[in-house]
């Protein structure tokens, strides 16, 4: 016999109990626990809810460890950069290689979500492409936090009397549009088109969803989808002449790039992936076969072309003794019409957007001139640094940063550069030398890589060594040519140090005779997450970050199936269903790394985008990825496998008339359940973007403000927060399907969000006025006691009413 009876499944019908075993009763599992097995069973259910409480806690630790190794790989992913040419000039500027909004909405998101989403990846795997409670309730418990407590948060994080604004608010309005259909989707395909039927192109337009939202907010970042644009194409008369010549006057994109023109290039650029896909799989079966012959044939041929006369070396030694030289540079900076830059401490230059040096055997050094042009009055400091492209500091270059002072008439100053040896057969490697003003003081040249905020230097280290003879030298360049040697030997220091930082306290021997006792315990708590997860993700060094995102990913994968089973064996034990752990403890638990950084972020940040952007841009990822991804996969899996006998005993009575004729399956999930939640969760959304919408327009920002409006937006924020989790409790615990009930239960809400508000307002006014009497402890003091006073109180008349 079981200890407790099992629960109900969720589509019903001819349900046997070996289906229906929770992971704590006794022919239970998950994955890897319960590691005690059937004795485990037997121990006290209160140890069982102690010990599985902390377990959970403590391996939402180790995922924020993985959680910010993971983001360390983004951030080096997406910090690549390259040359690009500016149209119809000889001119090559720096740009980032990652669009700064597809990045948000692809890495960066999937870094903030990736626990969510390999939770419900691993709870439709682990219930063999059953439904499982985990996964959906988790993604929508933690939208919740994101979009309720984090903004919550970081309203109330700024300054008294500042505000942060949105600066992207196309991006925004796009990623919000998308964030509440999301879930208005899910409401559709769950309840309204197939009542708990998944249909295999519901679940592939969840996830095509996703590069959908990526493209849309991508066009509307460029300028390509606006709202210009989208008049003019579904209402040409909503313009009259005038005002589309004043549209065209005043957008800096291009008015004639309409929609036609959007979809247009949208098909161009997927055809172009399709194509160069095909030639980069022609490229491979090439070299494997018939290029690794003629490799073969030329090396013999040009064993001779390698051997050179005396005097040819003696000549290119000449050459490469001579080096490159800069351009002169010019008497007077002129703006974009032709005119001199009226600047009276003078505008600074590079002569040149790139510089080209000689690297050999030896290390040298080189002379950069910094120009100040213009005018020449006053004291002026500015930082210069280099920053690596392919070249490594260290093994390449030596890095610099400093500050640079133009002292009263000073007109140029010298910087002296070294580069380190390179050995026969390594690459040309290139690195930058950027000058800049962090407080936006300096004038730089706007004609220069870079333009007015600072200007950028190229130098690119050209090897004047001689090709490659010896075996080793010719794999050394093939090696330099593939994964960057110097960046490998680079990355394998930084992971030993990476060990050793994680088994020191404070991270280094030094710091650690001097920690104290509270040092040492946090460490030890950490210690056995640290250790492991620094010995097997290396830095993002290698391969431009891509490895350490491979294995950190694997890293939060593998917590999240232990998760899994514990946030299961937690739920079980104390007897609450697993939908209820998922949208409060472990949302809660995979949110609270993201509310930390987002909080940091609305205070260091100039704007607001990195605070509110990404959280309804991951909000959107979280359901497009977190439940279309596994959604597609088990509707494909029972659409091409069809029934077994599984799922007959679970679903033939009630979907096996119309979904299981000969051998059919589909996929079926409890729609009633997740309705609810979601209907409430975009009913609280739509508030919540009212609310940030408001603050813009009252107090010219959607974060920070005025002290006491602060107050009133986050704890209303944060009521929204609780008012979710309460609504999805009780119709988890109740059960009940009347639409009535349903109903009064959100009406009765929004009278209790009133009160609330009236009450904190009393409470925030009582506190104002007890500073100038009893002072702001010894108001709290008296609160505290009133409230344990009360709290007793009600347990007292709790206990005397229950029956005997």
């Amino acid at each position: 016999a079981m200890d407790a009876p099992p629960r109900a499944l969720a589509g019903g019908g001819n349900q046997t109990d070996d289906l229906d075993i929770r992971i704590c009763h006794r022919g239970g599992k998950g994955l890897l626990l319960p590691l005690g097995g059937e004795t485990e069973l037997n121990w006290d259910n209160r140890l069982k809810v102690v010990l599985y409480g902390l377990g959970l806690c403590y391996c939402f630790l180790g995922v924020s460890i993985a959680a910010d190794m993971f983001m360390a790989a983004i951030e080096r992913i997406t910090s690549k950069q390259r040359k690009v040419r500016i149209p119809g000039t000889e001119r090559l500027v720096t740009v980032q290689v990652w669009n700064e909004t597809v990045a948000n909405l692809t890495l960066m998101a999937l870094g903030s979500s990736a626990p969510e989403i390999l939770l419900s990846l691993n709870d439709v795997f682990k219930n063999e492409f059953f439904e499982g409670k985990l996964g959906p309730s988790t993604i929508v418990g933690s939208a919740a936090f994101n979009l309720f407590v984090i903004i919550a948060v970081c309203v109330n994080s700024i300054p008294n009397g500042e505000v942060r604004v949105i600066k992207e608010v196309g991006v925004f309005v796009v990623t919000a549009i998308w964030s509440i259909f999301a879930y208005v989707w899910l409401l559709f395909i769950v309840h309204f088109n197939t009542r708990n039927v998944i249909e295999v192109w519901e679940g592939v337009m969840t996830f095509f969803f996703f590069p959908m939202l990526v493209i849309s907010s991508y066009a509307t970042d460029v300028g390509w989808l606006t709202l210009a644009n989208i008049k003019a194409f579904f209402c040409p008369c909503c313009y009259g002449k005038e005002e589309v010549e004043a549209v065209k006057d005043d957008d800096e994109s291009d008015y004639e790039f309409s929609l036609i023109q959007f979809v247009c290039w949208l098909c161009f650029s997927v055809v172009s992936f399709v194509v160069r896909m095909i030639a980069k799989v022609a490229s491979v079966i090439f070299n494997a076969t018939i290029g690794c012959l003629c490799r073969r044939a030329c090396n013999k041929m040009k064993k001779q072309g390698y051997e050179k006369s005396d005097g040819e070396a003696k000549a290119e030694e000449e050459d490469a003794s001579q080096g490159f030289t800069m351009p002169p540079m010019a008497d007077v900076v002129l703006d974009e019409d032709g005119e001199p830059i009226d600047w009276e401490q003078g505008v600074f230059s590079f002569a040149s957007d790139s510089l080209k040096v000689w690297g050999g055997e030896d290390e040298r050094s080189f002379t950069v001139t910094i120009y100040r042009r213009n005018g020449d009055t006053g004291r002026v400091t500015f930082t210069y640094k280099t920053i690596a492209l392919t070249a490594v500091p260290g093994y390449d270059y030596v890095e610099v940063e400093d500050e640079l002072q133009f002292r009263d008439g000073i007109k140029e100053q010298q910087l002296d550069l070294k580069i380190l040896a390179k050995a026969h057969g390594e690459q040309n490697d290139k690195f930058q030398l950027i000058i800049l003003d962090e407080n936006g003081e300096v004038m730089f040249n706007p004609e220069r890589d870079g333009g007015e905020e600072k200007n950028i230097l190229t130098v690119e280290i050209i090897n004047e060594n001689p090709r490659p003879r010896t075996i080793k030298e010719r794999f050394l360049s093939v090696c330099d040519r593939t994964v960057n040697c110097d960046e490998m030997r680079l990355g394998t220091v930084q992971w030993i140090d990476q060990f050793w930082e994680s088994v020191y306290v404070n991270g280094t021997r030094e710091a650690q005779e001097q920690a104290g006792i509270a040092a040492w315990i946090v460490h030890m708590i950490w210690l056995p997450w640290k250790v492991p997860l620094a010995m097997i993700t290396p830095p993002p060094t290698f391969l431009g970050g891509w490895v350490c995102f491979v294995f950190s990913l694997l890293g939060i994968g593998f917590l999240t199936i232990i998760i899994g089973d514990l946030a299961e064996l937690f739920g079980c034990a104390l007897g609450i269903e697993d939908a209820i752990t998922a949208i409060s403890i472990v949302a809660l638990g995979t949110s609270v790394p993201d509310l930390f950084a987002s909080r940091a972020a609305a205070k260091q940040d100039e704007y607001a985008d990195a605070s509110i952007v990404n959280v309804t841009g991951s909000n959107s990822v979280n359901v497009f990825l977190g439940i279309g991804l596994p959604w597609m996969w088990a509707s494909l899996y029972w659409s091409i496998g069809g029934a077994n006998d599984k799922w007959r005993m679970k679903y033939s009575q009630d979907y096996g008339a119309e979904w299981g004729q000969n051998g059919a399956a589909v996929f079926i999930v409890n729609g009633g359940m997740l309705f609810f939640s979601v209907t409430v969760f975009t009913l609280t959304a739509c508030v919540c973007l009212t609310v940030i919408g408001m603050r813009r327009w009252y107090f010219g920002g959607e974060l920070g403000g005025p002290s006491d409006p602060k107050a009133y937006s986050s704890f209303l924020l944060i009521s929204l927060w609780f008012l979710y989790i309460a609504l999805s409790v009780w119709k988890f615990m109740t059960g009940t399907e009347e639409l009535t009930k349903q109903i009064l239960a959100l009406s009765i809400s929004i009278p209790v969000i009133v009160v609330l508000m009236i009450m904190f307002a009393v409470l925030l006014q009582a506190l104002k006025i007890s500073k100038k009497y009893i002072g702001e402890e010894g108001f709290w003091g008296i609160f505290i006691s009133i409230c344990v006073v009360g709290g007793r109180m009600a347990i007292f008349f709790v206990f005397q009413n229950e029956p005997s």
